[in-house]
C-alpha cells in the first residue's frame, strides 16, 4: 500500500489498535485489482484479466501446492 502513514509504517508497533489497522489495510489490498508498477512513470497500473490480489494469491497457492 503506497499510502501507509504514521504507526502503520513502523515494524515494531504491535498494539491491538495498530494490528487491527494493518489487518484492515490488508483486507482492502486483497480486494484491489492486481497491479504492476510502471517503471517509467512510477505509477501502479491495474493488469487486465488478472482479477483481484486475493484471486492471484489463490492461483499462486495452487501452483505451489501442485509442485509438491
Amino acid at each position: 500500500e503506497e499510502n501507509l502513514t504514521g504507526k502503520t509504517t513502523q515494524m515494531d508497533i504491535s498494539t491491538n489498535e495498530n494490528m487491527r489497522t494493518l489487518e484492515n489495510i490488508g483486507k482492502r489490498l486483497l480486494n484491489k485489482s492486481v497491479s504492476r508498477l510502471d517503471l517509467e512513470t512510477g505509477i501502479l497500473e491495474p493488469v487486465e484479466g488478472e482479477g483481484t490480489n486475493a484471486e492471484a494469491l489463490t492461483r499462486f497457492a495452487q501452483m505451489l501446492s501442485a509442485e509438491r
